[in-house]
């Protein structure tokens, strides 16, 4: 399998990140990590050896990068007003670095962003915020609610980071058909512990009309990761 890594200094973040590009053509996804956790994660956790196929075959190209969990959500050294400056950032990277960087390397006009745990808030919350960088989101085992990382904190910076909050109040119809024009995937698994974060988060984009998937798996298979595998095979296509 074709597998290069690409560096560079971020400005958003103020430090050097990189990222694990695999295979050499198709589709491209947009590949967020569980929390906290580097680019190399979905490598070593079986998510690429799961769609091995699409990418060897030209059908997807796998773009994986790091997660900054750690100095956001969370650093609990740092005050909740603080942690959200650095989310907002992370953000800014994810937008305004990887998304053209992955347009400057891969001329298919579709893009896919697919996370799991906090990768999966990322993913969805992303895509509901800028929804003409991306075409399908896929959340697995997403956290779509972050108040539980802000020790109580809530305020409008919140707020606006917070999709099950703010979707509900969303009334600008430009926007809002923007959203609708995205394929989103929230997916979970019996007994997972996240599994509410999924149902709660469907109820809230169906409020609004906005079109989904929402994908509970049985628990037929042992590990989390294994069930993160197979809803990547699933979902991904």
């Amino acid at each position: 399998m074709n597998k290069k890594v690409k560096k560079w200094r971020s400005p958003s973040l103020g430090k050097d990140m990189e990222l694990v590009i695999y295979g050499s053509s198709g589709t491209p996804v947009l590949a967020l990590p569980t929390r906290g956790a580097s680019c190399y994660q979905w490598g070593e956790f079986g998510m690429v050896d799961a769609i091995s196929y699409q990418i060897e075959n030209g059908f997807n190209q796998l773009f994986c990068i790091s997660s900054n969990d750690g100095e956001s959500f969370l650093n609990t050294k740092a005050a909740p007003s603080k942690r959200l400056i650095r989310h907002h950032q992370y953000e800014l990277y994810l937008v305004e670095e990887v998304v053209p960087y992955i347009k400057d390397q891969n001329p298919i006009d579709y893009l896919l962003v697919a996370g799991t745990d906090l990768g999966g808030y990322h993913a969805v919350n992303t895509a509901l915020k800028h929804p003409s960088a991306f075409d399908k989101a896929i959340g697995m085992s997403g956290i779509y609610d972050i108040k539980g990382f802000m020790d109580g904190y809530y305020e409008d910076d919140v707020y606006y980071n917070n999709p099950t909050d703010y979707i509900p109040n969303l009334s600008r119809q430009l926007l809002l058909n923007k959203i609708r024009d995205i394929d989103f995937r929230l997916v979970s698994y019996d007994h997972d512990p996240r599994i509410d974060y999924a149902r709660r988060m469907s109820n809230v984009l169906r409020m609004k009309f906005i079109r989904h998937e929402l994908d509970i798996l049985d628990n037929d298979i042992d590990g989390e990761w294994q069930q993160w595998q197979r809803m990547l095979k699933i979902h991904i296509i």
